[in-house]
């Protein structure tokens, strides 16, 4: 042990004091020595031998100093702001979207708050902030957190915090949608007033197109020889950039599309734009279609709706459910399963097994199904 008994005078007084300090040489695990002289707290024999041990411990298996977390303002300005959007390849709305949510709502909650302070409890806080102060939807309230996540999956991706902390659910409920079948579809694109507006209304319907996508549609976007359309950009307040999935994809033409299309004049790069050649806007497209609506008296719908319309008439028709989600560019079958109720029959036609009536499965009855998988 080192600790000892030491006795001093006070240059000042003169007097002579004693007291117990601990004085060790510790040599690390690189050869280095360091030189420690503390005087113990305790001052008594055994307080003073139990600090240098506590002393030792710690040179032993030294503590690493707390790494300092930026609040959460500091960290968006400083770092993430100027690095994630574009290393991300998002597009221009996405951008628009969360600069919108950081401004609005998340900085203003979180501005001083340390990444690595930002907990279930508080986020459960903010969301009810938002639902009650704010009285926002759980759909936009789900799209704030979604930017609030990615944030912190940032920060954990770069050593900022240890880890991602857990986010309460909301549950969202899908919104009903307006479609027109398909007598109210032929009935609008007849009430054109011309071949090129017969084209520019048919192409939603025809094709499941997007408003920015058909905008940004061009006559090299056509496979005349494997009859398809290709769906590469889309265009969203003039800004071109990619398709909202990130990829592009293929839709059969129909017959009637592709003779509308034959028809349509060429003015440009752009299959649909004003007769000088310049894009068109989301507006014109819904002036046009809303007054064929008016025309047709048919009732008014919004320009996303004739992609439903086109997913609508479809399932009705048949077409399987992943197909459809492959042609509607969804990413996951979930999105396209809001269709699933307008299949034919909706399984009726299974649950008629139940009540005994054989259909081209068989009935639900043990002995046949042995008999049919044995002969199988």
């Amino acid at each position: 042990m080192s600790a000892r008994r030491v006795r001093r005078r006070d240059p000042i007084t003169g007097a002579t004091k004693e007291f117990w300090m601990v004085d060790i040489v510790f040599e690390h695990a690189d050869g280095r020595e360091e030189r420690v002289r503390k005087v113990s707290p305790v001052q008594t024999k055994r307080g003073a031998e139990e600090y240098e041990r506590q002393l030792r411990a710690a040179l032993l298996n030294p503590i690493a100093p707390r790494k300092e977390v930026p609040t959460f303002k500091a960290f968006v300005v400083e770092r993430w702001w100027d690095t994630y959007p574009a290393a991300a390849g998002n597009r221009h709305t996405t951008i628009r979207e969360k600069s919108f949510h950081l401004k609005c709502h998340l900085t203003p909650f979180f501005e001083d708050v340390a990444l690595d302070r930002i907990k279930q409890e508080m986020i459960a806080r903010f969301i009810a902030a938002l639902a009650k102060k704010k009285g926002l939807k759980p759909k936009r309230i789900k799209n704030i957190l979604a930017t609030l996540r990615r944030i912190l999956v940032s920060a954990v991706e770069w050593e900022v915090i240890a880890e991602l902390p857990k986010f309460p659910k909301v549950k969202t409920i899908v919104g009903a949608f307006d479609f027109f079948i398909r007598e109210e579809s032929d009935k609008c694109i007849a009430e054109a007033r011309d071949p090129e507006e017969v084209c520019l209304l048919m192409f939603p319907f025809h094709s499941g197109a997007r408003a920015g996508e058909q905008l940004a549609f061009r006559w090299t976007d056509i496979d005349w020889v494997k009859r398809e359309l290709v769906f590469r950009q889309s265009s969203t307040n003039g800004i071109v950039g990619p398709t909202k999935s990130g990829r592009e994809r293929r839709v059969p033409v129909t017959d009637r599309l592709e003779a509308a299309l034959k028809a349509m004049p060429r003015r440009g790069e752009l299959v649909f734009c004003n007769p000088d050649g310049t894009p068109l806007t989301l507006w014109k497209l819904h002036e046009r279609l809303w007054g064929a609506c008016r025309r047709a008296s048919l009732r008014k719908i919004r320009w996303h709706d004739a992609r439903h319309s086109f997913a609508s008439q479809l399932v009705m028709a048949g077409v399987p459910l992943r197909l459809l989600q492959e042609w509607l560019g969804h990413s996951t079958i979930t999105m396209t399963m809001r269709y699933a109720h307008l299949a034919p029959g909706g399984g009726r036609e299974y649950l008629s097994a139940l009540d005994g009536n054989k259909h081209r499965y068989g009935n639900l009855t043990a002995t046949e199904t042995t008999d049919t998988c044995m002969s199988a």
